[in-house]
């Protein structure tokens, strides 16, 4: 695999600390650390107000837009972005997503003011908020943005190989159609269940168990309660601390269900 230059949002102390508030740039031939002071004060950030998905409100942030953290890069037009959390939450965006801005969606960085922290996130049992850096989108209504890629508690930023390159046990033999449910079905797998769930052991994700491994869920859900699973976890089972939500029908389908079950379906088939 060719090197890549590398976004790397590093911070001070560890990447266990929530609230630390250093972001590094860097790539193989330098690096360069910022704090969120030097954030704020950068001519690029601006105030912008969000329809905001984790929040489940309008909220206003100081951010800088991620066009121009990439355009400081050299990013591949294939390439994606890895953003990592400090929960080991870990999601790879399409940088084309991140390097262009649209009527459509633009995205952005938010830099938490720690002289004006932001509210605590639903549900979250430790009291923190989204900081200190945190993936935000601008988006009109024919956006498609994967609610996986609303990326909070944000510790990394890595330009990486695609998912597809990276981790080949998620592939789909080359006779497959391109217009096949079951390639919609690795594509919405990939935007929306490696951010928690790996396949084969492929992937970076730690919070959902492996999808592969012992068994792929197919062989021991029925087709609709699988289904009722993806939609809504809680409508099949409880488990103690249960993070996966419920999905709607904008984050993910009815079709983008069937088509994920039918690519499982797929891979269940698929020799060792």
């Amino acid at each position: 695999m060719r090197l890549f230059l590398a976004l790397t949002i590093a911070f001070a102390v560890n990447l266990g600390l929530a609230h630390a508030q250093t972001l590094t740039l860097a790539d193989r031939h330098s690096s360069r650390r910022f704090t969120a002071q030097d954030l704020l004060a950068d001519p690029a950030t601006r105030t912008v107000t969000i329809d905001d998905i984790v929040y489940h409100r309008a909220m206003t942030y100081r951010a800088i837009p991620t066009t121009v953290l990439l355009h400081r890069l050299a990013v591949g037009d294939d390439d994606y972005v890895q953003a990592r959390a400090t929960d080991d939450f870990s999601v790879a965006i399409p940088a084309r997503l991140l390097e262009t801005a649209s009527p459509d969606s633009e995205a952005f960085v938010a830099i938490e003011d720690p002289a004006a922290p932001w509210p605590t996130l639903p549900n979250d049992k430790d009291g923190k908020s989204a900081g200190p850096f945190y993936i935000v989108w601008r988006t009109g209504s024919a956006a498609r943005i994967s609610s996986e890629y609303w990326a909070y508690k944000l510790a990394a930023l890595t330009v990486t190989d695609s998912p597809f390159k990276r981790w080949p046990a998620l592939g789909v033999e080359a006779s497959i159609p391109a217009a096949d449910p079951i390639r919609r079905g690795l594509d919405r797998f990939v935007a929306v269940c490696m951010a928690c769930h790996r396949f084969k052991g492929e992937g970076e994700g730690t919070q959902g168990p492996d999808l592969a491994m012992p068994m792929n869920p197919v062989a021991y859900f029925k087709p609709e309660a699988l289904r009722k699973l993806l939609r809504n976890p809680a409508s099949v089972r409880r488990w103690p601390d249960q993070k996966m939500p419920a999905f709607s029908q904008d984050a993910l389908s009815d079709t983008d269900i069937d088509a994920i079950v039918a690519w499982l379906s797929y891979k269940a088939k698929q020799r060792p």
